[in-house]
């Protein structure tokens, strides 16, 4: 690859470095007006769900590594049949779940303790009752109270220390239903507000930043390349980065 176009973006400690013939594509405007569905537009359509996919993928796993460092809360709720409720039902489960934050922040208010911070996804049970996962800070809470808080059905937490072989796992478990085609036309995953949010900057002096980057306390995870029909090759490399407030000080003044 003679002459590329580099992005690297900073996730808390993962760092990931790619790099493509040409720059990304600018959006274009629409021409207006409905247009005959065709095998071309469900080729499109196809296209942007797979694109829309991967990068809600992209998004958890570097939501997760920029707001949970150290350790984290895997929690799941589930939900017990009732006659009241169809727990089957997107929405009427995420009303639920959205009552259960208002419980859960007075809670967390009256503790002085910091709001619930989160990232989450919708699955189903083979029944096609809606469960949640969560990757978030509710770890010093005792876990009855959280069963008191949550009083639709049941809830199982797990309490992880943060590091990239179990945060793989971990990321890998949340992305496995975001393709289900019930969640179609929905959010991919659901966050908090206010989560910190990954630094992308373009890299023109390559020598340069590999030279720099290569004195600092860093680990490849992996490395590889793929081919696109947009931007050609791509190369990539993920790395953990040690010394964090180095290599930002360092991409900050670029």
């Amino acid at each position: 690859m003679n002459k590329s176009y580099t992005k690297v973006i900073l996730s808390g400690r993962l760092m990931e470095v790619s790099q493509q013939s040409t720059p990304p594509l600018v959006s274009r405007k629409s021409l207006g007006g409905r247009k005959p569905y065709g095998s071309v537009d469900k080729m499109i359509h196809d296209t942007n769900k797979k694109i829309s996919i991967n990068r809600a993928r992209a998004e958890i796993k570097r939501l997760l590594e920029c707001n949970f460092p150290k350790q984290y809360a895997f929690l799941t709720l589930t939900f017990r049949p009732s006659k009241e409720h169809d727990i089957t039902d997107l929405e009427a489960c995420y009303k639920q779940f959205c009552d259960f934050k208002k419980r859960l922040n007075y809670y967390l208010e009256k503790k002085q303790l910091p709001p619930f911070k989160y990232i989450g996804v919708t699955e189903f049970q083979g029944s096609g009752a809606v469960h949640y996962h969560f990757v978030c800070d509710l770890i010093k809470i005792p876990l009855h109270d959280l069963e008191m808080l949550w009083d639709f059905g049941w809830i199982n937490r797990k309490v992880i220390k943060s590091n990239p072989t179990t945060n793989k796992k971990i990321i890998y478990y949340l992305n496995k239903g975001i393709m289900d085609e019930r969640l179609t036309g929905k959010k991919k995953y659901l966050r908090s507000h206010g989560l910190k949010k990954p630094l992308s900057i373009i890299i023109n002096n390559l020598e340069d930043f590999y030279e720099h980057i290569n004195s600092c306390n860093i680990k490849e995870l992996e490395s590889g390349s793929y081919h696109s029909k947009l931007y050609g090759e791509i190369l990539y490399h993920n790395y953990y980065v040690e010394n964090v407030k180095e290599i930002m000080d360092y991409v900050q003044g670029l």
